[in-house]
């Protein structure tokens, strides 16, 4: 386990100066000839290893999405909205769910979720956290961390980008999870007007309407360009259960601008409404005799979560040049969340990203500063009653990372060093009922090495050791509902191996992982049925697993000249543990099933229809609580789903899930000690549903 930063440091420098002496540019591996400003810029150059289900249709716009995935020693991906937008999708883990080591579930049926990567962020509910998300570059998180899964709207996403663990260093993320970037290709004169409806079961309801123009008349603009891109979209539901209405609207605004020196420039507004009920907690016995039951304290507190979210952001690109790229950004947000007492919360956040990239060089930035304001009354039916805490909390972080990249021994071998320093500071004001202060400061040095073996155009190997780093947020830090600050809480770091591979062959796609992660102060958070919440740190702990995700052409031309014939399988083993803990000695980490498998067989007719039956599988149970005394349950589901794109602009889907009808946990409340005996922690999922969808390109 590394623990000697200073060491850590004095390597690096040292190899860094002579390196600077020495290095041979990275982009002269690639061919002898003279380098251009642009190619001075590039980190990497290779083909393009398109490791997504549909190989061969990775846009050109998004090609450099790719080739940074390439250029990444470590566990990374790129999905394009071809993996979700011919299927049901309309929350964070339909999206997710192709993207290799994601663990994503569905909370409840709405659009909330818990999502993990390599078990960061495992105990939040209402909020994620463990990760950095980004929207088209910009982070959606907080200030403290803390995240809303109502800010992604798959019909808005183009594409995702995954990059796993300390793999998200260079994308701003600090943390064990890593970095996830929901992004839309830039707007584009002649990009095609877009309508999108579907409808089906629990009474759901989707649409989504995009057009995009031109603004400036370029035959007088002297070789500037520009566009404007406007999106709206939205989603209700009745829901599985009771107590589980949702009814969501957004609207994406994008102004795109070049100028005649390519310089780029990018305006974003992004706006949300969402209003969604929450239904109940229940108890495995109760969700055998009716899994679309809630229990009626929910009903009768109308317990719900109303979000009002809009962020303005400004972009700056100069990739010819100077290879600088700036972000800077604000986001205001308003929750209503009446639970088990009445949350009135809003947000504040502001924050700058500078990132300066030149040759095998490369510089990143990024600062966030939050404000936040939350009033907590008891809840009186679903409106404000008694008045019961009132606490100002504010959070600065600052991640300052420098990497090099170079080649090693061999010109098919590349060397990647880099350094990331970590501040945060948390400060809480309970001004009511009684003055509590605290303010917190937490800060780290965070190496990694890596390597980068590439034999061939089309496969790579890789290896890397790093150390992660994660601030406690508010969740962790204040009691929730019950007044007073959780003094002990420190901050998370780990110490991670990975070892894998990528690539693609005649008849393979593979994207495979394996890592080992010795956590310090790992946050343990607890969230019980009658809504308190508690965090912990164990001292000492280790997360081990497995990532995978294979696609296989099994066949061309089977049945007719032309068609296909593809399985996909993801895989995910995971080996959360204690580590000698004085409690719980050497127990399992609750709330992630051993072993996650979900895979899918596609035949594509020439004509242009497809058929994909699919199935989800968790083939053994995984225990709620730290005393490892209770499980949920293992489960199998199965799908199918229909799509046909025709020439003339038009799409239809088809998509059916649980078609078995399997009553199952989707999710559990982690706990400290179950007793061995049920009780309310557990989410039922979704029965069986049909949906249906089409798509129009004008």
């Amino acid at each position: 386990m590394i623990n000697k930063p200073v060491l850590a440091i004095t390597l690096f420098v040292s190899y860094s100066i002579v390196w600077a002496q020495q290095a041979t540019p990275i982009s002269a591996k690639a061919n002898s000839a003279p380098e251009s400003s642009a190619e001075n810029n590039t980190v990497i150059e290779q083909p393009v290893l398109r490791v997504t289900e549909y190989a061969n249709q990775i846009p050109a716009p998004i090609q450099h999405k790719a080739e940074a995935v390439n250029a990444t020693a470590g566990g990374a991906s790129i999905n394009t909205s071809d993996a979700w937008q011919r299927i049901r999708a309309t929350n964070i883990s339909d999206i997710l769910a192709s993207s290799t080591g994601v663990f994503a579930q569905q909370r409840n049926g709405a659009e909330s979720a818990r999502v993990s990567i390599r078990g960061s962020g495992l105990g939040r509910q209402f909020q994620g956290g463990g990760l950095l998300l980004l929207k088209d570059g910009v982070p959606l998180n907080n200030a403290d961390g803390a995240f809303e899964f109502q800010a992604i709207d798959p019909w808005l996403t183009d594409y995702v980008t995954v990059y796993r663990g300390a793999n998200g260093l260079t994308q701003g993320s600090s943390t064990l999870g890593g970095a996830i970037e929901f992004g839309s290709q830039q707007p584009h004169a002649n990009e095609s007007n877009i309508l999108r409806l579907a409808a089906g079961s629990y009474n759901t309801q989707q649409a989504m309407l995009g057009w995009s123009t031109r603004v400036m008349d370029n035959t007088t603009t002297g070789g500037t360009e520009d566009a404007m891109r406007l999106r709206v979209s939205h989603f209700q539901q009745q829901g599985f259960r009771q107590q589980n209405q949702q009814n969501s609207n957004r609207i994406d605004w994008q102004y795109w601008l070049q100028t005649d020196q390519q310089l780029e420039h990018r305006l974003q507004l992004f706006h949300l409404n969402s209003m969604a009920e929450l239904p109940s907690s229940l108890s495995r016995a109760l969700i055998a005799a009716g899994p679309r039951q809630s229990r009626g304290f929910n009903i009768s507190g109308n317990f719900h979560h109303n979000l009002s979210l809009t962020q303005v952001a400004y972009q700056f690109k100069d990739p010819t040049h100077t290879g600088i790229e700036s972000i800077v950004y604000y986001a205001q947000k308003d929750l209503i969340n009446p639970v088990f007492t009445y949350i009135d919360r809003n947000y504040e956040d502001a924050g700058l990203m500078f990132n300066w990239q030149q040759r095998h060089h490369q510089l990143r930035l990024h600062t966030q500063h939050g404000w936040q304001d939350e009033l907590r009354h008891e809840n009186d039916g679903g409106a404000p009653g008694i008045e019961r805490l009132y606490r100002e909390q504010q959070a600065t972080t600052t991640t300052l990372l420098y990497q090099l990249q170079h080649t090693a021994w061999s010109d098919q071998i590349t060397a990647s060093w880099a350094l990331q320093g970590v501040y945060a500071s948390r400060d809480i004001d309970e001004l009511r009922p009684q003055q509590i202060r605290s303010h917190r400061n937490y800060s780290q040095l965070n190496p990694r090495f890596g390597l980068l073996y590439h034999p061939s155009n089309h496969h790579q190997w890789f290896a890397n050791l790093s150390r992660s780093f994660e601030p406690p947020s508010f969740a962790e830090l204040n009691n929730g509902n019950q007044t007073g600050i959780n003094a002990p809480i420190k901050a998370q770091s780990a110490d991670t191996f990975e070892l894998g591979s990528r690539g693609f062959n005649t008849h393979l796609q593979w994207d495979v992982s394996v890592y080992y992660s010795q956590l310090d102060n790992e946050l343990i958070r607890f969230r019980f049925p009658n809504g308190d919440t508690k965090s912990t740190n164990a001292d000492s702990s280790i997360h081990f697993g497995l990532e995978a995700t294979l696609n296989a052409a099994l066949t061309e031309s089977w049945l007719l000249p032309g068609d296909q014939l593809q399985l996909k399988t993801s895989y995910l083993w995971n080996h959360f543990k204690l580590d000698n803990d004085p409690t719980y000695n050497n127990n399992h980490i609750p709330g992630i099933p051993a072993h996650h498998i979900r895979s899918q067989l596609s035949y594509q007719h020439p004509s242009g229809w497809q058929l994909s039956p699919n199935i989800e599988w968790v083939p053994s149970a995984y225990y709620i609580d730290l005393a490892n005394s209770y499980r949920t349950e293992n489960y199998l589901l199965t799908g199918l789903s229909f799509s046909y794109i025709r020439t003339n602009g038009w799409e239809f889907f088809i998509d059916a899930k649980n078609l078995n009808d399997q009553t199952y946990i989707s999710t559990s409340l982690p706990i400290p000690d179950a007793g061995g005996s049920d009780g309310n922690y557990f989410y039922s999922g979704e029965g069986r549903a049909f949906y249906a969808g089409m798509k129009y390109l004008f």
